[in-house]
């Protein structure tokens, strides 16, 4: 049977994300009735409506579908906390994490009680250079929900010192938990997949690539074996031919009436020719044992990279599917942060065409002279062909050895573009090593 479907309107808090979308109405684990938005199932209220700022279900475990002409168990309002209140402390979790882009706040809210965070930050003296959602693990190996990068220049501990100053005025105000926001930690799990695929694919292609090695050392072998057995068959061919007319001379002897002196020497050449000809027939049947071995390794060789093609296939199809879902989070993240402000509202305004993926806006925000990478995307994005062809990706070209600024990396900046129709798809990078970058350049496959 058809499963019930309704016209939802889609809420954050006060604003209106969405309007008029028609979803299949989901039974969530409480009973009560969801539809799915950006990746999460959201509890339907009463007037068909969702709030994204709300608790959330995973998809998989709303699995179950309303059938049509059945009553929607709408899903009970909660209560909302009052608005307006001051930020009087901070009790959940946070930590400060210094790396060579500065300090960083990293803490777990939700997003209005992050925004007060990041105001009573610049109130108590931290000048707040930007903040987000946080898509990385912390030096401590945890996942928080938001990050703010700080101006303060002194020591971690002197940070540490002011950011519990400023959290630590009155915390019995302030609930202790903190619900995480579901969208980021979807991220988080979006990412850590794609990261997974990621190791898998790279190992795929290396043992394909050795599977490849090994199958053309076959292949020369069993060439090589071929044309010995061929030629050792024309001389045993020959061999034969030889002995046909010996035994044929012989017997013209043995008929005549009388025995020339080279009776002997025929009948001792006859014996000498069937040794040969039975060493050349040993000689023949290993041969062809070795070569019916080297055919069959042959096809063993070419059957595993069969299925490493088709391994590596189905994980580049894996990979791509979920770059696609983790875009889609980040359009719904970043849609709830309107208006754009910061890194990414400039980047909105000052380059039409550009649409930058992976952690772009990221690095260029952590630049400490981003004057070339600037200059390069004024060019790409007035249409100018710079760099070169990046080697194995086509339609992405590579501009390499831009200053960054970031003492150890000064040249190490890189930008990767793909025309795309009307737009340019950008991806800007700082390079560590070889291998980070080889991984890098993978992720430029599923965007």
């Amino acid at each position: 049977m058809a499963s019930t479907q309704v016209v939802v309107r889609v809420l954050d808090g006060a604003s209106v994300v969405d309007e008029s979308i028609r979803r299949p109405v989901r039974l969530a684990p409480d009973g009560f009735a969801g539809v799915v938005y950006a990746g999460a199932v959201y509890p339907l209220l009463s007037d068909n409506t969702v709030d994204v700022a709300g608790p959330s279900w995973e998809i998989e475990d709303c699995n179950r579908f309303l059938l049509a002409g059945a009553a929607i168990p709408y899903a009970p309002r909660l209560k909302e906390p009052p608005s307006g209140r001051e930020f009087s402390g901070f009790g959940g979790e946070w930590n400060v994490e210094t790396n060579r882009f500065g300090h960083h706040v990293v803490f777990n809210a939700s997003e209005r009680i992050a925004t007060g965070i990041v105001d009573a930050l610049e109130n108590g003296g931290l000048s707040v250079q930007r903040w987000d959602v946080s898509h990385r693990p912390a030096s401590d190996g945890r996942f928080y929900d938001w990050f703010a990068r700080l101006r303060f220049k002194g020591t971690q501990e002197e940070c540490i010192a002011r950011v519990a100053a400023i959290f630590a005025r009155t915390v019995s105000d302030i609930p202790a938990q903190f619900a995480s926001a579901p969208s980021a930690v979807r991220l988080e799990q979006l990412e850590a997949q794609v990261e997974q695929l990621l190791d898998q694919v790279v190992g795929l292609r290396a043992r394909l690539d050795a599977s490849e090695r090994d199958a053309a050392e076959l292949r020369k072998s069993l060439a090589a074996t071929t044309a010995r057995e061929s030629r050792l068959s024309a001389d045993l061919d020959r061999a034969l031919e030889h002995q046909k007319s010996l035994h044929e001379q012989i017997d013209e002897i043995r008929d005549s009436p009388e025995h020339s002196p080279d009776t002997s020497a025929l009948m001792a050449q006859q014996s000498e020719t069937e040794e040969l000809l039975e060493l050349a027939l040993a000689e023949n049947a290993e041969l062809r044992h070795h070569a019916g071995s080297l055919r069959l390794q042959t096809n063993h060789g070419d059957a595993r990279i069969r299925t490493l093609e088709a391994a590596l296939l189905g994980l580049q199809e894996r990979l791509e599917e979920i770059g696609e879902q983790e875009r889609e989070h980040r359009r719904s993240a970043m849609a709830r942060l309107a208006p754009r402000r910061g890194v990414p509202g400039f980047l909105d305004s000052a380059f039409a065409r550009l649409v930058f993926v992976l952690d772009s806006v990221e690095v260029l925000a952590n630049l400490e002279a981003p004057a070339s990478v600037l200059r390069c995307l004024v060019q790409i994005d007035m249409g100018e062909l710079v760099g070169k062809d990046l080697k194995g990706m086509r339609g992405w070209r590579e501009v390499s050895r831009l200053a960054t600024g970031i003492a150890g990396s000064e040249d190490m900046g890189r930008i990767y573009y793909k025309p795309d129709g009307s737009r340019v798809l950008v991806s800007v990078h700082v390079k560590q090593d070889e291998k980070e970058q080889r991984r890098h350049i993978e992720r430029l496959r599923s965007v």
